[in-house]
């Protein structure tokens, strides 16, 4: 949904909204002065949707299915037309103004089983440093219940965000100068959209933010899956990934580690998805899905109270220095802009392909490439036959090759990767340490920085030039310190984490776009953190697997359909596309896989070019794909990334009006 339709449907219902509905206008009482901490009060409960318990487990996966069902609307009065005071009249709510007024307000969105009254003592506790305070009944909750289940979400989505529109209107007509907001659960589901859809909001706290809803409802624990989750276009009027990356004020996010009903990952989508906010920030809270006021007001309480938007940190952009049009970074797609130079003032709904090709120290356990020239012969030629089948179609490899490969090709003269180079390919570091780290005595991540750079040193020697992206490395304490590989890796592709994050708990990132790692613990992939963009990290990071949970390497030489995983993996990415952001698919698979022998080659590489041909060319032919390297696709992010910075960084020494 549009900013334009949610405001316009905002208007609409304005005018809709009966007398009926109405718990009148509650007169302005007077507050407590004075600024004051809230008492401790029991976290609340974990909000269930009505006659499903919290933990039953999704019924069906994404796709597929049955056909849409239209959701019954919620009960409404009669339609009169009115003003604002009228319009908000019809809906159930609180509002009060202390007597020391700060001339501002806030506004209070409660969450699945809540009303109005559930957020009375974070009023009380706003009041007391002088806000205005104004909370309301979500549609079929309260005043305005029953809740009638998971069908009626989305009508209850598209209203409530409504509201929220009207709201804020109705509390600047009554002389607030700015209007902040407070959600919790699905109330920040609804707060979101209406952000994204025109809400004039200064400041916004998510409490428990989620997007993604079908992320949500496969792996958090909200019941059975629901027919409005395979229709696109419901999603794009109710999900925050659609409609958050429109909001341009001030938002903070408040997650929690152990929260399985709404599940943290989600939290770090919604974040995620602000790329036009002044400012975003996002705190994690050791709790499941609970945020009572006193873990989240200190924070709060100085966010309001803050004048300005946070100053961005130095950036890898600024280390990289990419080049951007001069006028790039203001909106506008202007003169001399293209998607290629200028891709966020220039937008493209456009999917970015690449093919990940490792290769590891040997096709097996015993003879390392650089040990036996036969063996390095015969693959070397293998994969200059596998890339003669990818160019024959326009398309590329991303190759990441360990040492032993690259050693071989300068031993034996064969310089076969330099060559790829020269004809359009991508040739990276596979620093995959795997079993080095106990074979090798590997601890310390000094020890796996100096192993990584000799790998790195290897692949340069081979290539003739500086290699620009890294594969592997994820077994670091802290990853970001690959960044001081310096001699061209400044940046990385990063691809070696989504196997073992999926390992160890059971979900796919299934996020489309890069961003930039937060230096932060990778051992240990199943804590969310890993996954939040970070203005101030060090590495990109190119995520894959979109919406695959088994595995993602291709594997042809017993035949079949090789290629069935992968490609349903591209259709749902095609469907995912968001022309705002960079969007990026891959598959993978090893040099091994593609056969020791001629007639398994022979197979392998015909699969190959059966699949390009039938699948990946007519998306190329109708402009829906590109064709990239990763270092590609990883120079076309940082101008996509410093032309936000520039543009976000501009809007903050901007007062907004």
């Amino acid at each position: 949904m549009s900013r334009g339709a949610l405001l316009l449907s905002a208007a609409l219902l304005l005018a809709a909204l009966g007398a009926a509905l109405a718990v009148h206008l509650v007169p302005v009482r007077l507050g407590r002065g004075g600024e004051r901490t809230p008492e401790p009060s029991p976290a609340p409960s974990p909000v269930q949707t009505t006659g499903q318990p919290e933990a039953q487990a999704p019924t069906r996966g994404p796709g597929g299915g049955k056909h849409p069902k239209t959701s019954p609307s919620p009960t409404e009065g009669p339609g009169v037309a009115g003003d604002l005071e009228s319009a908000v009249s019809a809906i159930p709510h609180v509002y009060r103004v202390p007597p020391r007024w700060n001339g501002k307000a806030i506004i209070f969105v409660h969450g699945l089983g809540g009303s109005k009254e559930t957020w009375e003592r974070d009023m009380e506790a706003f009041e007391g440093l002088g806000y205005a305070v104004f909370a309301f009944d979500l549609p079929y909750h309260g005043e305005r219940g029953p809740f009638l289940g998971g069908e009626v979400l989305p009508d209850l989505i598209r209203q409530g965000a409504s509201e929220i529109v009207i709201a804020a209107e109705y509390l600047r007509a009554q002389g607030a100068s700015e209007v902040y907001l407070v959600s919790r659960s699905l109330g920040s589901i609804v707060s979101a959209v209406a952000l994204g859809g025109g809400a004039r909001i200064d400041k916004a706290e998510l409490l428990l933010a989620s997007a993604d809803l079908r992320y949500v409802f496969t792996y958090g624990r909200v019941g059975q899956w629901h027919s409005w989750l395979d229709d696109d276009s419901v999603l794009r009027e109710i999900d925050p990934l659609y409609l958050l990356p429109n909001y341009e004020g001030r938002v903070h996010f408040h997650c929690g580690l152990r929260d399985n009903l709404l599940t943290p990952e989600a939290c770090v989508k919604a974040y995620n998805a602000a790329i036009r906010a002044a400012e975003r920030k996002i705190f994690w809270h050791d709790r499941g899905h609970s945020m009572p006021l006193e873990e989240y007001f200190e924070e709060a309480r100085e966010f309001f109270a803050s004048e300005a938007p946070q100053e961005f940190k130095k950036t890898l952009m600024n280390i990289l220095g990419v080049d951007i049009p001069a006028n790039g970074g203001d909106g506008v797609c202007g003169t001399g802009e293209t998607w290629e130079n200028s891709p966020f003032d220039c937008p493209r709904p456009v999917l970015v392909v690449a093919f990940q090709l490792h290769i590891e120290e040997g096709p097996g356990r015993g003879t390392y490439y650089d040990q036996d020239r036969s063996t390095f012969e015969w693959y070397a030629e293998v994969l200059d036959r596998l890339a003669s089948t990818f160019e024959a179609h326009g398309a590329k490899l991303s190759v990441q090759t360990e040492k032993n490969f690259a050693r071989a090709d300068v031993l034996f003269n064969r310089l076969v990767l330099r060559d790829l180079v020269s004809r359009g390919h991508g040739v990276g570091v596979q620093s995959h340490m795997g079993h080095h780290m106990r074979e090798l005595g590997l601890t310390t991540d000094a020890q796996k920085l100096a192993y990584t750079r000799e790998v790195k040193e290897a692949v340069a020697l081979a290539l003739g030039s500086e290699p620009t992206n890294l594969g592997g490395g994820f077994e670091m304490d802290n990853v970001c310190l690959l960044g001081a590989v310096r001699g061209g890796l400044w940046f990385s592709s990063m691809t070696a984490v989504e196997k073992p994050y999926h390992q160890q708990t059971g979900r796919a990132p299934t996020w489309l776009h890069p961003w930039i790692l937060p230096p932060t613990q990778m051992i240990d992939l199943s804590d969310p953190r890993w996954m939040v963009h970070d203005d101030s990290g060090g590495l990109v990071y190119i995520p894959g697997w979109f919406w695959n949970s088994g595995d993602f390497e291709v594997d042809c030489r017993s035949g079949g359909d090789c290629f069935q995983d992968a490609t349903e993996s591209l259709m749902r990415a095609l469907s995912s596309v968001d022309e705002r952001f960079v969007n990026v698919w891959w598959a993978s698979s090893h040099l091994y896989q593609t056969g020791a022998s001629e007639d398994e080659v022979g197979r392998v590489l015909q699969a190959y070019d059966r699949w390009l041909m039938e699948v990946v060319d007519p998306l190329v032919a109708d402009g829906r794909v590109v064709w990239m390297t990763f270092d590609e696709v990883t120079q076309l992010y940082l101008r996509w990334e410093a032309e936000r910075l520039r543009y976000v960084s501009s809007r903050t020494r901007t007062p907004r009006t």
